[in-house]
């Protein structure tokens, strides 16, 4: 593994919010062009775009070589990486997927989604395991509760009464993302940017909101 420069704790902190202003952004860029001037089939491409331009592109290279690394494409991850078929493929198979999913749901369902995928994105560096700064992963972990239990309260979350049965939904989206984060950061010793599994996360994001919108709300 490479060097890495120590972490620092005070920028983590404040990637939530710099995850809500580039939600904000992303979305207000996305939202004129699906309802005014495209179909959402349309719009959802360069919203994602958007979304990607805004975080400079970091977590889909990560994502290339994490890949890379699981497929023996390289041995190490690198500062300055070149992405190999494997990362190349797993990225397209992944923005494929999120566009599938994307375009299931109507314009307000997929900015719910957007902004669900974006902040566990944002969310993810701080629950990295961490022996100088153990108070992080907590904060990261408040934050990702707060931003499900947001996402998924809507017009359908008043009908139920049972308050067990409307937190399944909410709690089994806590507990995959959480597990994509630590499993990525468990496998690698010295991993050179506390972000490697952002893009992981949002995909996970993705695929809990669509089984916990068809089958527990």
């Amino acid at each position: 593994m490479v060097a890495r420069r120590p972490v620092d704790a005070t920028v983590l902190v404040w990637l939530p919010v710099i995850g809500i202003l580039s939600a904000v952004l992303a979305i207000s860029f996305y939202l004129p062009l699906a309802s005014l001037y495209f179909p959402i089939d349309i719009a959802i491409v360069p919203g994602l775009l958007a979304i990607s331009w805004l975080r400079g592109f970091k977590p889909e290279i990560d994502f290339c070589q994490l890949c890379d690394l699981f497929f023996g494409q390289r041995k190490r991850l690198t500062g300055r990486p070149l992405p190999g078929v494997p990362g190349v493929a797993c990225l397209f198979l992944g923005i494929l997927l999120k566009y599938t999913i994307l375009r299931q749901f109507y314009l307000f369902e997929s900015v719910r989604l957007l902004t669900f995928g974006m902040m566990a994105g944002f969310i993810a560096p701080l629950l990295r395991p961490a022996n100088e700064h153990r108070w992080l992963p907590v904060i990261g972990f408040i934050w990702l509760i707060a931003t499900a239990l947001i996402v998924y309260t809507g017009p359908s979350a008043s009908s139920h009464h049972d308050l067990i049965e409307q937190l399944r939904g909410p709690t089994l989206s806590i507990v995959a993302i959480y597990l994509s984060v630590r499993v990525p950061f468990s496998l690698l010793d010295n991993p050179p940017t506390p972000n490697i599994p952002s893009f992981l996360a949002e995909l996970t994001a993705y695929l809990s909101f669509v089984v916990v919108r068809y089958h527990f709300l």
